[in-house]
């Protein structure tokens, strides 16, 4: 994945990396199969280069937000595994405001990844809710309880 994360930034894409792994990112021991990407919804550009990067992965072109809401999650299979592009988060602003608040965390082997902000990623996994999010819930109070949560 760090290949694909130093050509999302080699290109200028931009993406806040949201879900499991960016808890993992955040220092929760996590396993999760798939890349979940917040990205703006209807930026043409950058539509064009994360298709131009992706070109040879995708079976379909990422597309826009569509006007009545379609598109919001796209989903493909690639050889780095489940990406996930999601065109607004459930819990955060738009993607504009919550890019402002955006953190970098580097992965394991040092490569910079835009990531939501602690604050942020704990409202999305208060807002989905769900059983799997629970433990990144309690996780991220307690960081966020002794001062940490950046």
């Amino acid at each position: 994945m760090n290949e694909l994360i130093l050509a999302f930034n080699a290109a200028g894409i931009r993406y806040l990396l949201a879900g499991g792994q960016a808890m993992r990112l955040t220092g929760m021991p996590r396993f999760s199969m798939d890349w979940d990407f917040f990205i703006p919804p209807r930026d043409a550009e950058n539509f064009a280069r994360l298709n131009e990067v992706l070109k040879d992965e995708l079976d379909a072109p990422l597309v826009p937000l569509g006007l009545r809401g379609e598109n919001f999650i796209q989903t493909y299979q690639t050889r780095w595994g489940i990406l996930q592009f999601h065109l607004g988060l459930p819990g955060v602003p738009r993607f504009d405001e919550v890019e402002k608040a955006a953190v970098i965390r580097h992965s394991e082997q040092g490569t910079p990844v835009n990531c939501l902000s602690g604050l942020q990623l704990l409202a999305a996994k208060r807002a989905a809710d769900r059983p799997q999010d629970q433990t990144d819930i309690v996780f991220l109070e307690e960081l966020q309880r002794l001062g940490k949560l950046s």
